[in-house]
């Protein structure tokens, strides 16, 4: 099991009681990809369809040898390749800065969190949430970055390093994946486990409990 991996499990451990910490497992890919190459590659999941305004998260762990050059590319999105995303985009992606973790609504640009040079050699764990700040059949249009989130962290879904607002032009998701390109110039990214999770509106996790309730109720009624 990966370090991120193991955090995820330690923060759903630790939060099965609290509604806003419960999650819905999607997808989840833990095959490893070694990146070495300047090729442009995608990879899509297809997800069961997701609405609600708690939004899903999308996380994954990395770490690289090399030295990264301007535009070194490896983010996550969601919806398609040109909607919301997050991830790697080497020193501003054109040299401006020495940032390299960028968040973005759409289109190729990004806002970048400031410090985030990184280094070689050291694991480097990214989750992605993307919500809706109204109503459910609104378009989302809250997206938040955690670096290295703690339990707590994502037990609440606060405390994220950065967040961006903007309209993304999806009220519904049914797809995630990945992007990659420009890895090249002896640069090798490690990526693993990535993992996809909706999180349930409280009103449905109530309605949940409820029903899991009842059905405790009923079998115990069975049994007497």
């Amino acid at each position: 099991m990966s370090k991120l991996s193991a955090l995820l499990a330690a923060s759903l451990i630790a939060t099965a009681a609290s509604a806003s910490a419960n999650v819905i497992p999607l997808s989840s890919d833990s095959a490893g990809r070694v990146i070495a190459t300047a090729a442009d590659t995608t990879k899509t999941y297809a997800i069961a369809t997701v609405d609600e305004a708690n939004g899903l998260y999308v996380s994954f762990d990395f770490t690289y040898t090399g030295k990264f050059e301007n535009n070194d590319f490896f983010g996550a999105y969601f919806g398609s390749s040109t909607g919301p995303s997050f991830g790697l985009k080497a020193n501003g992606g054109n040299g401006s800065t020495t940032s390299d973790l960028f968040v973005r609504m759409g289109g190729t640009n990004g806002t970048f969190l400031s410090g985030s040079n990184l280094v070689a050699g050291t694991q480097y764990a990214l989750v992605g949430y993307l919500s809706k700040s109204g109503n459910s059949s609104a378009n989302y249009d809250t997206l938040s970055m955690w670096v290295n989130p703690t339990a707590a962290e994502l037990a609440s879904l606060s405390g994220a390093d950065i967040t961006i607002k903007g309209d993304s032009g999806f009220a519904s998701l049914a797809t995630v994946g990945y992007r990659t390109v420009n890895i090249d110039n002896g640069v090798t990214l490690r990526v693993g486990d990535i993992d996809v999770n909706a999180v349930p509106e409280p009103g449905t996790l109530a309605l949940m409990g409820l029903a899991a309730a009842g059905l405790g109720a009923v079998r115990r009624r069975k049994q007497a």
